[in-house]
């Protein structure tokens, strides 16, 4: 397994140009995961701006334009907004939030209902997942909804940028899974006549900083699924129910149509 570091380990190249230290992927996809992209982009981002800017959309921001390229051929682009950090408590009487949903934290006694995932993320992401229903539990068909809980195994205290680089990459865990719940497609192990699922546009807001190195929960919703595109809305709030961020995700899935599947659950 990769640590947190070497995840988002980068070497610098010239001025503006970094390469990655360690890629996730294979021996069980050939295929980069997209997280780490991400966080990646937005760690080379962070090292062409003052250590004392964060991630954050605003009207008066710093921004930077990513290209990720492998062998020549480009990967990915990201955009990253950056302002100033300023003082949790600055305009305090003005602020709001939707509020948390009320679940159990993870390990709150023997009446929590979020179970530690054995089996983590496919080839060993750092990353600690607690669930209400193992990868084995949706071939039940279920709506397409799930609530999990992250954190990061290294409890090393980080800056601002680091943790947000953390968020970044833990954005797109298990997001597209819950596009294909309805149909009672397990995603892990995948069965044959799911031929294909992976994001393809990736959005992430940052509303408050948060210490990955203590529980996240992570509220997903796909709200429709149509064309062979999901699109999925997934809210991070902070263990002490702060909102964190807003993930939007375009899923692409392909599934044989010559499989006869049970009739979505919504």
């Amino acid at each position: 397994m990769l640590t947190i570091d070497e995840m988002l380990g980068l070497r610098q190249i010239d001025e503006s140009t970094f390469a990655s230290t360690h890629l996730w992927g294979g021996p069980v996809t050939p295929n980069a995961f997209g997280g780490q992209l991400v966080a990646l982009s937005l760690a080379a981002a962070f090292k062409t701006v003052p250590s004392n800017y964060i991630a954050r959309v605003s009207t008066r921001l710093v921004w930077r334009t990513v290209t990720c390229v492998q062998d020549e051929r480009l990967a990915m682009q990201t955009v990253c907004n950056f302002i100033a950090h300023k003082p949790d408590d600055y305009q305090a009487e003005f602020q709001y939030q939707k509020p948390m949903p009320d679940v159990a934290l993870p390990g709150a006694g023997i009446d929590s209902p979020f179970l530690l995932d054995p089996q983590g993320y496919p080839n060993q992401i750092p990353v600690m997942i607690w669930v209400t229903e193992l990868d084995r539990d949706h071939a039940t068909p279920a709506p397409p909804r799930q609530r999990m809980w992250l954190e990061c195994p290294s409890k090393q205290k980080r800056d601002r940028q680091f943790e947000q680089c953390v968020v970044a990459l833990y954005s797109d865990v298990h997001l597209t899974r819950v596009i294909v719940r309805p149909f009672g497609i397990r995603v892990a192990q995948p069965p044959r006549h799911l031929r294909k699922i992976l994001s393809i546009d990736h959005h992430v807001w940052f509303h408050q900083c948060v210490d990955p190195g203590r529980p996240m929960l992570v509220d997903t919703e796909c709200a429709q699924l149509s064309a062979g595109r999901g699109i999925v809305r997934s809210e991070v709030y902070a263990h002490d129910r702060r909102l964190a961020a807003t993930i939007m995700q375009e899923g692409r899935v392909e599934i044989d149509p010559s499989e006869r599947l049970a009739a979505p659950k919504l």
